[in-house]
């Protein structure tokens, strides 16, 4: 039988046990983690998303004064959606994606 090292309270804690039979199994664990130790990420795209086209450029806006209710009500239909506010006005008024 396992023998518990730590009891504190036995209905509510765990215990760590001591299992000899995993010895062999732990060694090559560790020689995995420390097999990866000091390598790098690799990166899909080393020089980042790729730039959009002038007719994709999103450059203007336009600035809407509404009350903090209204304000309100869009922001929790867009997370309703799962959109952010701005995606979630575009979709509403030119119904794209």
């Amino acid at each position: 039988m396992k023998e518990s090292i730590f009891r504190k309270n036995e209905k509510k804690s765990f215990a760590f046990v001591e299992d000899k039979t995993l010895e062999n199994d732990v060694k090559e664990i560790d020689d995995f983690v420390s097999s990866g130790r000091g390598q790098t990420k690799k990166v899909l795209n080393p020089r980042g998303r790729p730039k959009l086209n002038n007719d994709e450029l999103k450059q203007e806006q336009i600035v809407i004064y509404l009350t903090k209710e209204q304000k309100d009500e869009i922001t929790k239909k867009a997370k309703q959606s799962s959109l952010s506010v701005s995606k979630y006005v575009l979709v509403k008024i030119f119904g794209i994606s």
